[in-house]
């Protein structure tokens, strides 16, 4: 009866594990780098490990955010969507869908800004060729 158990346990386990794409890396670790504004390069956000994100321009430093990448964002919440907050020093929130990091390896990052539904878009410094 035991070993039945067990192998009913390790039965339900395949599809959670294998139904996973274990290759992907999760949008906290894809998100990490220097991104420039596809419209203006001398604008760059700059995202670290340790949640933090910088913004430049033109390599003068302006603002740092703390940022966190979940589920819901202010009042939109979806299982389905990734959501990116950043948070000012004074507590001020600000929320952005996440369109896409990295897809396929295209060097861009796709944001819509939740106040305004602007897309923005960047691309990574390899991209940007600066």
């Amino acid at each position: 009866m035991k070993k039945l158990f067990l192998i009913l346990i390790l039965l339900l386990q395949i599809p959670t594990t294998f139904g996973n794409n274990q290759n992907e890396d999760p949008s906290s670790k894809k998100i990490i780098g220097t991104w420039y504004s596809d419209q203006n390069h001398s604008t760059k956000w700059v995202f670290s490990s340790d949640g933090k994100v910088s913004n430049f321009i033109n390599n003068a430093f302006k603002v740092m955010y703390h940022y966190n990448i979940s589920h819901s964002c202010q009042n939109n919440s979806d299982d389905t969507i990734e959501y990116l907050t950043l948070m000012d020093k004074d507590g001020n929130e600000f929320c952005f869908k996440i369109n896409g990091i990295n897809e396929n390896k295209n060097g861009i990052l796709s944001l819509t800004n939740m106040s305004n539904m602007e897309t923005l878009v960047f691309v990574n410094n390899i991209k940007a060729g600066n």
